[in-house]
């Protein structure tokens, strides 16, 4: 019984001592940077195509997109969910989350999709209103690299050009769209 007694104020010190530390450490702020993406929170409506690909043909996309600043503003998080029609009959659904790091001074995004899709990439930021992603990732069970580049057309209008790398480093669109407010 002491030896559990001596155990369990033993545990108490260590957890008094932990919040003491952990309390007198600030959060971190966000990246200034991350004010530059601030104006894509909100709602958008979504028009584009899905390029033919081995997992499936040619086919238009309707989708939304509803964009948030997450996590303290630490991180913009986008969930992108398409319409299923007639000709886009497996819609995709995917969320995105951007950061910016300022050790690294590059954009980071991690992307996920529901057909088990993923991937990791950087940005070096936003050049002429437009930022282009390099990532790598696994889509359809291989590993794949993507470009991706979003392009600002006002506050209220994005463009969106998606790119699959090959092999022998050429790159194939595989989908577009436009989203707007």
């Amino acid at each position: 019984m002491r030896k559990t007694s001596v155990c369990l104020v033993a545990l108490f010190a260590l957890s008094l001592a932990a919040a003491s530390v952990s309390s007198a450490q600030t959060m971190p702020k966000p990246s200034p940077e991350m004010d530059k993406v601030k104006w894509m929170v909100g709602n958008w409506q979504c028009t584009g195509k899905m390029m033919a690909s081995p997992m499936g043909p040619e086919h238009p996309t309707e989708a939304t997109v509803a964009a948030e600043m997450t996590l303290d503003g630490a991180w913009l998080l986008a969930h992108y969910r398409e319409k299923k029609t007639a000709q886009n009959a497996m819609p995709v659904s995917g969320d995105e989350y951007w950061t910016y790091d300022n050790a690294e001074k590059m954009w980071d995004r991690i992307a996920v999709d529901s057909m088990g899709g993923f991937a990791t990439g950087t940005a070096k930021g936003w050049d002429k209103g437009a930022i282009t992603w390099s990532s790598d990732g696994m889509m359809g069970g291989q590993k794949m690299k993507f470009r991706d580049t979003y392009n600002r057309k006002s506050f209220k209008e994005i463009s969106y050009v998606g790119e699959i790398g090959s092999a022998d480093g050429k790159w194939t669109k595989g989908a577009e769209g436009t989203c707007k407010k």
